[in-house]
């Protein structure tokens, strides 16, 4: 079966290579896609699209479109994962530029630590962040078994997702193209938003812990800490000490006079 040509001699070139070379390039495209800072630039979920595009009106075979989808997207992820374990974050802090800086990265890992499972999954779906998740997850430690698993859940849904709409809108790729950057650019937005609450939340918690220590010194050096307060660490008293100053000193003279 011949690929239709679209009247875009460029776009016509390349559905002519992906009929012939389609898994291959596939591969490579979805690799690159998953890899720390070169994934930002490299329009995967296009190609996978337009390879069902072809699987549709050319000769690929959709099923092994998805596998080579899948082949790829785990081995970037995987390459992406254990170059932020291995590197961790001084890794991160030097290859992130202007992306990742301390508070940012602390703020990620503290939310690895609650919802990085749910975080693997979602990327997926964000265009430009699918290929920082991983590496923030390496760094975090998060344990590899559930970042295979997440992993391979979100590259299935997604590899289906993105051969069906070539497959569909096989008729009208510019379409295809619209509602998939649709999704991703959804997806990015849902991924921000998590991540500026958290920033946010934090810094909220930060400044309320450093307002209570600036009050708890100042009522200690006022000699009147109060009971609702929590002092901190090493500076709290007994309820009898507090209540019978003079008990240190009994104790003291019943020493002596031992």
């Amino acid at each position: 079966m011949t690929v239709p040509q679209t009247g875009f001699a460029p776009l016509d070139w390349f559905l002519a290579l992906l009929d012939t070379w389609g898994h291959l390039i596939v591969i490579g495209f979805t690799i690159s896609e998953n890899l720390f800072v070169i994934g930002s630039f490299t329009p995967g979920e296009t190609v996978v699209m337009a390879a069902g595009f072809v699987s549709e009106a050319g000769g690929l075979n959709p099923w092994l479109v998805g596998v080579s989808s899948l082949i790829g997207t785990l081995t970037g992820s995987n390459l992406s994962y254990w170059f932020g374990r291995r590197g961790g974050r001084d890794a991160l802090l030097r290859w992130g530029g202007r992306f990742v800086d301390e508070e940012r990265l602390t703020a990620a890992e503290e939310y690895f630590e609650l919802h990085g499972n749910k975080t693997v999954l979602v990327s997926r779906f964000a265009a430009g962040f699918k290929n920082w998740v991983p590496v923030i997850a390496g760094a975090s430690r998060m344990r590899l078994w559930i970042f295979e698993l997440y992993t391979f859940v979100g590259a299935v849904i997604y590899t289906t997702l993105m051969i069906m709409l070539g497959r569909i809108f096989a008729e009208n790729f510019d379409r295809a193209l619209a509602i998939a950057r649709n999704i991703t650019w959804f997806g990015l937005f849902l991924l921000v938003a998590m991540f500026i609450a958290l920033i946010w939340a934090r810094r909220r918690f930060i400044a309320r812990k450093v307002d209570l220590l600036v009050e708890v010194a100042a009522l200690e050096e006022a000699g009147d800490v109060s009971p609702a307060l929590p002092a901190p660490d090493g500076l709290e008293t007994s309820g009898d000490e507090a209540d019978d100053p003079g008990a240190c000193d009994a104790e003291g003279g019943d020493g002596a006079h031992h």
